[in-house]
């Protein structure tokens, strides 16, 4: 790939008649995705050098047209999930391939739920069931207009109803900015308030007396107490806090690093969610003792403290033992069905999901006007538009943040008490 550095000065001219002269470094080079010539300007040859470097090294990755014909709306499709596979996880990745080609592609399966299950296991359509024809495979994706979105919007809402609906239209809007951007046409704009809006159903939640009754048993449980403790406290997802090692948690400066999740099979991922929940966390004071205590008594592995919340045996000696071989992961299921549920069947109190206690956690602290943006990095959120905006402050900033959900909660913390002695 040829490329060139030059120098330029850029000259400004002031309203007394000064002329300021500013040097410019241009990089010059041919774009890989157009094959026509560009220039970039920066302040320094370094920064030149530096976007040159990267321009080298991704040359073949922004290889993007061939031939310079646009694609139909199937090669579209999969052009968008090729896009997307490395930065998103398995299952978000296959629920997006499910709906691209079965409400974008189709045709789509208008029946039951558990017709279109049967359809999707067996291959086979069953007896009664309709095919719905969407904009089909082969069909140019610049000969596609507003009205004809409009109209399939409809389609898919008859058959599918408004949430599928509507996320059907949003990967199909993302499918046309990317090929817009990297094949240089303009494609059809997407109607404005194509159909109704989707209300999810309010999530179950618990009153903050509630909240404070588990909490006192979870002073009280030396064995689960922590596990269930650990969400109301941080706010992190499941899938995170049970992919926590000792490693991650530093006591001394009261910080957990979230890095990681796990899957339904407790298997470790290498990313979390999304980019913005790689994060430190601060550790309120209660949440602080009750993790000192559990330290000295957690399942070790291998002699080896490991899992911050590993499986444990049930106390008729059932359940994974933590020997060599084993990763000693509590699954999600077993998380909800062997600790969060019977916690809440045993107190009397409704069931409400893992994710609710998170749903609290943020909301109590926005209550107790800790900044959104804050809480947005506490919360681990990947756009602004979850916590309204979005506004970055130094973890470093973050002490004593955490104590404010033991006000939201009621609970009075003395420097004398520890985790055991949760004062309500």
């Amino acid at each position: 790939m040829h490329t060139s550095i030059t120098k330029r000065d850029k000259k400004t001219k002031h309203r007394d008649g000064r002329v300021s002269i500013h040097p410019r470094w241009v990089l010059h080079y041919k774009d890989p995705a157009t094959g026509k010539r560009r220039q970039r300007y920066f302040s320094t040859r370094k920064e030149a050098e530096t976007a040159r470097n990267d321009l080298i090294k991704n040359h073949d990755a922004m290889k993007r047209r061939k031939g310079g014909k646009v694609p139909t709306l199937k090669e579209a499709v999969d052009y968008w999930l090729d896009s997307k596979e490395k930065s998103i996880q398995k299952s978000t990745y296959q629920a997006y391939k499910q709906v691209a080609y079965q409400y974008i592609v189709g045709p789509a399966i208008q029946g039951t739920q558990q017709q279109k299950f049967q359809a999707a296991i067996t291959g086979k359509l069953p007896a009664g069931v309709k095919l719905i024809e969407m904009f089909g495979s082969s069909r140019e994706i610049e000969s596609i207009t507003t009205a004809e979105i409009r109209s399939w919007f409809n389609r898919v809402l008859d058959i599918s109803g408004t949430y599928n609906a509507r996320l059907a239209k949003k990967h199909l809007s993302s499918i046309f900015r990317l090929i817009e951007e990297d094949y240089e046409v303009r494609l059809a704009r997407m109607p404005s308030r194509p159909g109704p809006s989707h209300r999810r159903k309010s999530r179950k939640l618990l009153t903050e007396e509630q909240v404070r009754i588990v909490l006192q048993e979870a002073a009280r449980d030396k064995r689960w107490g922590v596990y269930y403790a650990f969400l109301f406290f941080t706010g992190v997802r499941t899938s995170e806090m049970l992919a926590l090692l000792w490693d991650d948690v530093d006591l001394d400066k009261g910080r957990i690093y979230i890095c990681r999740t796990q899957d339904q099979n407790a298997k470790f991922k290498s990313q979390p969610k999304t980019e913005a929940g790689v994060r430190e966390i601060p550790i309120n004071s209660v949440l602080l003792e009750m993790l000192r205590e559990w330290k000295e008594r957690c399942p070790k592995l291998n002699g080896e403290l490991f899992r911050v919340f590993p499986s444990q045996r049930s106390e008729c000696g059932k359940g994974r033992s933590l020997t060599k071989g084993s990763n000693a992961g509590l699954t999600i299921n077993n998380f909800r069905n062997r600790v969060w549920y019977p916690l809440f069947d045993r107190l009397g109190l409704p069931r409400i999901t893992p994710y609710a206690a998170r749903h609290m956690a943020i909301s109590f602290l926005q209550s107790q006007g800790v900044e959104i943006g804050l809480v947005s990095k506490i919360a681990g959120h990947s756009s602004p538009n979850i916590t309204l905006q979005y506004y970055t402050h130094a973890v470093s900033q973050t002490d004593g943040v955490m104590d404010q959900l033991n006000a939201a909660y009621g609970i009075e913390n003395s420097t004398s008490a520890t985790a055991t002695q949760v004062q309500i």
